[in-house]
């Protein structure tokens, strides 16, 4: 993006008005989705193809404007075609305003302090972690689809774009594996990769299936590189630093960790929290933590630590934060080592369950509607499902989003799914929701058995979290073994359709997604200046005659090749494999100017949903609407038969939940 990897970063301030121009040049279409961005009153700016627009053709420019309501950490990324896993993203980092208090004397009364922590806050590194593979998002996908096998190995670890491929031996991966994984997977080898092997505990049971298709080099097969390293200089005149790691891994769940630097984790998602100090901190796709830390160790290089953590291989990226004035000549002492196992068992995890918001805040205490979603694989090993009942289309409605159409059809089709018996392992699903953040009430295990979170509370009041609860974009079921509940609440504020999705990238376009149509009752009507049909408002073909947009960094860029190039485009063409058809859009005439809703129409202060999502292997269920303005939705569930049985479902272009 703009000649280099990861894309620019943007540093706004709190109240900004944005303008992101993206121009296509690519052979591809393509969309950016601005992760966390509540997009309030622009949902036509939150890059979804086929709920929020169209997407961006080969050729053609796009501007995305929205205001920058909130502040903290965030980050871009496409949308389309799995392009995220091919590099497609960059940071977001939105300076607080000056009404926004900050939670920097509960970490120290010290007023030296507060003010170097403040100064620190104005000027974070934001640092971005991601994994690599040598094969493109195409590839990977082609890979899952020949072998009908849920793929999950990859390459490397990068720290904001560097790093190299290391491969230890079996022997050394073996000694760093968790005695739960050894024990889950029977005492089976890791490959040497560290990737668990394709056997039912993994895979579960979808004949057939066809391990012989997957390339070589994708689940073993390592080759060592030597990439390029990530240094991060700091200066210890300074006293504090601040880091804003954002995860933006396609499928890796990472932990990060600075030998002999203690955290304080002070900002979650974009919102300030009471301060956490630990000493590793695990971060799942999509999820943003920001950590204060105290330069007062020797002038020396200390080791920044990304491994996985062991949810489904055994792999490690690695990144320095130098002091100024370092002499190098000590090796930092790790708080984990490569396979993300504490050191010694004082080590201070980071505690999900405690985290507060700061200020505190209040939350609705009684919930409008219930939908119930379950999680879980559906018709393959690689197929999965967010509603239960029907897999995501994700080119569903390109022609025609849902935003410029609230009745378009939901292209539904006939087809069978497969119910085997569960895996042993399955790794947590990270669950974003676009759009205005959820408030997580309560995580349990199980199933939840219960008919509202009252009586749930009443029975189990040690599972919830009902004072100043945790307030996320990004959700992470627990695992990696048995099913589990989890409930969160909004409140319905920005009307508009925003995607509920797993952020593990191969489970999103592979259908574990649901689209939430918020505040159908006074449904946005698009601008004219926001139409996309070709030749129409700002839908414009790109030239090479058109100025790139610049941005303004803070520090050097990131712009030299990954550890190996990838072969230029068309050189290793595939004979009949098309992995995306190529989209053709149908002109459409610009929809009128917007309406301000009257009074009447407007959203109810306490139309509040509450989600339940169940983390289980697919069961027999339906989910029935009532025509009341509250809807009930009743799961029922079964145990899975031993053997697979075919059932009828559908596949729906979106989850329609109306009555929002």
């Amino acid at each position: 993006m703009n000649d280099q990897f990861p894309g620019p970063e943007l540093r706004i301030d709190q109240g900004d008005d944005v303008e992101f121009v993206v121009h296509n040049n690519m052979p591809f279409n393509t969309s950016i989705h601005f992760h966390g961005i509540e997009q309030h009153n622009t949902p036509w700016s939150d890059g979804v193809p086929g709920l929020t627009q169209k997407p961006i053709q080969p050729g053609h420019s796009w501007t995305y404007r929205w205001k920058a309501t909130q502040y903290g950490t965030y980050w871009y990324h496409a949308h389309t075609r799995s392009e995220i896993a091919d590099g497609l993203y960059g940071p977001i980092w939105i300076n607080p305003g000056p009404e926004t208090l900050d939670p920097f004397h509960l970490i120290s009364t010290n007023p030296t302090d507060i003010a170097a922590m403040q100064k620190a806050e104005k000027n974070p590194h934001l640092v971005m972690l991601s994994d690599w593979d040598h094969l493109t998002a195409a590839e990977y996908q082609k890979a899952q689809q020949d072998s009908r096998l849920n793929i999950f190995c990859m390459d490397s670890v990068l720290i904001n774009g560097r790093g190299a491929v290391y491969c230890p031996g079996t022997t050394n991966i073996s000694s760093v594996e968790l005695p739960y994984l050894k024990t889950a997977i029977n005492n089976q080898p890791l490959t040497d990769k560290g990737c668990l092997p394709n056997i039912y505990e993994t895979q579960g049971n979808f004949p057939p299936t066809n391990p012989a298709s997957i390339p070589p080099g994708l689940n073993s097969g390592c080759k060592p590189t030597t990439g390029q390293h990530e240094i991060i200089n700091v200066n210890a005149d300074h006293g504090w630093v601040s880091f804003k790691f954002i995860s933006a891994a396609s499928m890796k769940a990472l932990m990060f960790s600075i030998d002999e630097h203690p955290m304080y984790i002070y900002e979650v998602d974009g919102s300030y929290i009471e301060p956490q100090l630990v000493e590793s901190v695990p971060i799942f796709n999509g999820e943003r933590y920001a950590a204060m830390v105290k330069l007062d160790k020797p002038y020396e290089d200390y080791t920044i630590r990304v491994p996985d953590t062991q949810g489904d291989q055994v792999i490690s990226g690695f990144a320095t934060m130098r002091y100024q004035g370092s002499d190098n000549v000590y090796p930092s002492q790790p708080y984990v080592d490569y396979g993300g196992r504490n050191t010694y068992a004082s080590v201070k995890a980071l505690d999900p369950k405690a985290m507060k918001p700061y200020p505190p805040v209040t939350i609705p205490r009684h919930a409008d509607q219930l939908v119930n979603l379950t999680l879980g694989r559906w018709g393959s090993s690689y197929t999965w499902t967010a509603s239960g009942n029907a897999l995501y289309d994700v080119m569903a409605n390109w022609d025609d989003p849902i935003l410029y159409n609230l009745n378009a059809k939901n292209n539904l089709a006939d087809q069978l799914g497969e119910m085997p018996n569960t895996p042993a392992i399955q790794a947590p699903h990270v669950m974003h929701k676009h759009s205005n953040k959820a408030f997580i009430l309560g995580v349990g295990p199980g199933f939840f058995n219960w008919t509202s979170t009252e009586e749930a509370y009443a029975e189990r009041p040690d599972l919830f979290q009902l004072d100043n609860p945790q307030m996320r974009d990004t959700f992470v079921t627990n695992g990696p073994t048995g099913p589990t509940w989890m409930i969160v609440r909004y409140q319905v504020v920005n009307p508009g359709p925003f995607l509920f999705h797993c952020h593990i990238e191969t489970h999103l376009s592979n259908g574990m997604a649901v689209a939430l149509l918020d505040g159908v009752d006074v449904w946005p009507q698009v601008p004219a200046g926001e139409d996309q049909s070709p030749g129409a408002g700002q839908w414009q073909p790109a030239s090479s005659s058109t100025p790139k947009p610049q941005s303004t960094l803070s520090h050097t860029p990131t712009s030299t090749p990954l550890y190996t190039p990838r072969p230029p485009p068309g050189s290793t063409p595939k004979a009949s494999y098309t992995p995306y058809p190529q989209y053709t859009p149908t002109p459409h005439q610009a929809l009128p100017p917007p309406v301000t809703p009257t009074p009447s129409q407007a959203t109810p202060a306490d139309d509040d949903v509450e989600q339940y999502w169940y983390w289980h292997e697919l069961q027999d269920h339906e989910v029935q609407f009532k025509k009341a303005g509250v809807i009930d939705v009743i799961t029922e569930a079964s145990e899975v038969p031993d053997t697979p049985t075919k059932q009828s479902s559908r596949r729906s272009g979106q989850h329609q939940t109306r009555h929002w």
